[in-house]
């Protein structure tokens, strides 16, 4: 649909340069690991793998800053048949180049990121005061709950088929910084039905639905209160040894609560927003002459804003058979910045809980709630920023170190997990417990033109949670023992040249 969607669009009036924006070209020479070889996953300097990056960067996006990719928006803003009316629409199509060291392909990988129709009502005549529609016609992620993208949620991950398509609709009341709104998503995946007269059991085509409110105000331009409240149907629980199980296709319900609350001393430092939750646009008011941004103030200022997400659905019970119960989930975060001149340092915390992180698989076990006998632990970390921006040198030094507790549980055979994020575990070594991992980078920005950056860091990750899979050669026993020092102990580095325009 989407290749005939593009096609329509391109040949429906000619294509021009400005229409592809927030256009990301970077070449990178890296290497993950400088103390480790191919035996460990680790080549040797190169320029084909990418994403070298600690664990405490891109919390507000989906990317690492070594990307290549653009975004074809083609956007149109019209004033309306009617007074104090106006229309926008855009078709936003992603290109992304292969790029895979196993696997490097021709070609690019095309996905929609957002494209929408809105209709705008100005109230009173204000640009600013208005209600809203607006229609997401292919994949409505970028209208989600939660304020930090890495903790936000309500995309069309949450639904359990993972689908390609999930559009949505939102309806905004917005009267300058205040705002109010509610709207809704779907998604069409299988459903497992019973027999009926009529119908043989099995899977079929069911639209699932996710309704999405909340809203915001604003004082004096300098403080915000921010809160949200979302309902999906996820999918179905069929993690069942036999389907004739009386539980099996019960319907999984989610809903959860996000809230977020803002300050800051001067109105010349923006509310940290990620890019991931607006809308694109392509006009004369909305495309930047640069990306290059850098924080300077006359004199000091401050930043602090914190936000709190609360889930729930109901999964298998693992600790009583022939039931369901519910399962909470809990994340939340602080984050401050504290701009002193062109120096900004930036101290964050984040909280996550095992249930949160895997909230969307749903459960440990696809479809099964934490047992109350696992010994289960959050992900909590800290992490410390700072950076000096050198005008006329057009330098930016800067640096960043983190401290992890990672989310871990104990499994039946007494063995610690550590759970990397929703799909991906590491095993601890035995008779060992969960340590701490370190992150640090230190590097440098210049500063070439509008568009272009070049860059250079130094990576660190100490992570002594990693383990090999091994025979004793006495005993001819299978254990788990820690990894050499080179690969628990990582420095890698990147160099850069990349353009944004």
């Amino acid at each position: 649909m989407l290749p005939t969607l593009l096609l329509l669009a391109t040949t429906a009036a000619p294509v021009q340069a400005g229409e592809f924006m927030d256009t990301w070209v970077s070449l990178g020479f890296e290497d993950d690991n400088l103390l480790a070889g191919p035996e460990y996953n680790s080549p040797s300097p190169n320029f084909v793998m990418r994403g070298n990056r600690t664990f405490f960067e891109d919390y507000e996006s989906r990317y690492s800053d070594d990307i290549s990719q653009t975004h074809l928006v083609l956007y149109r803003r019209d004033e309306g048949f009617w007074k104090d009316w106006y229309t926008e629409a855009a078709l936003v199509v992603q290109f992304s180049p292969y790029l895979e060291a196993d696997q490097t392909k021709e070609g690019v990988n095309l996905t929609d990121d957002g494209s929408y129709v809105r209709l705008v009502r100005k109230l009173g005549g204000s640009e600013t005061d208005t209600f809203s529609i607006t229609g997401y016609a292919i994949d409505a992620s970028r209208f989600r709950l939660g304020y930090s993208y890495d903790l936000s949620w309500g995309g069309k991950e949450i639904f359990l088929d993972d689908p390609s398509a999930s559009p949505g609709i939102r309806m905004q009341y917005q009267k300058g910084g205040s705002y109010l709104f509610a709207g809704a998503k779907t998604s069409i995946q299988g459903q497992e039905q019973e027999a009926t007269e009529n119908n043989d059991s099995g899977s079929r085509n069911q639209a699932f639905y996710g309704l999405l409110a909340g809203g915001g105000m604003e004082f004096a331009e300098k403080f915000k209160v921010e809160a949200g409240f979302g309902s999906f149907e996820q999918g179905q629980l069929t993690a069942t040894d036999d389907a004739s199980d009386a539980l099996y296709g019960e319907s999984v319900s989610a809903m959860g609560f996000a809230g977020q609350l803002a300050w800051r001393s001067t109105t010349d430092l923006h509310f940290i927003q990620s890019s991931e939750l607006r809308l694109y646009r392509n006009g004369p008011d909305f495309v930047k002459d640069s990306y290059i941004d850098h924080d300077k103030l006359d004199g000091f200022g401050m930043l602090v804003q914190g936000e709190v997400n609360y889930l729930t659905h109901n999964l298998f019970n693992s600790d009583k058979a022939g039931s369901t119960t519910l399962e909470n989930a809990i994340a939340g975060d602080i984050q401050s910045k504290f701009v002193f001149g062109s120096t900004s340092v930036g101290l964050d915390f984040v909280y996550k809980d095992l249930s949160y992180i895997v909230f969307n698989i749903p459960g440990i076990t696809s479809g099964w709630s934490t047992p109350e006998w696992m010994d289960v632990s959050p992900q909590l970390y800290g992490r410390v920023r700072a950076s000096h921006y050198m005008e006329k040198a057009r330098l930016t030094p800067y640096g960043g170190v983190g401290l992890m507790q990672p989310a871990s549980y104990v499994n039946a055979q007494g063995g610690t997990v550590v759970q990397v994020n929703e799909r991906d575990i590491v095993v601890v070594p035995d008779d060992q417990g969960v340590v701490n991992i370190l992150g640090a980078l230190a590097g440098a920005e210049v500063d070439v033109s509008k568009s272009v950056v070049l860059v250079g860091e130094v990576l660190y990750t100490a992570d002594n949670n990693q383990s090999d899979f091994v025979q004793d050669a006495d005993t001819g026993e299978y254990k788990r023992v820690p990894v050499e020092w080179n690969e628990a102990n990582k420095l890698g580095f990147n160099i850069i040249m990349r353009a944004r325009f």
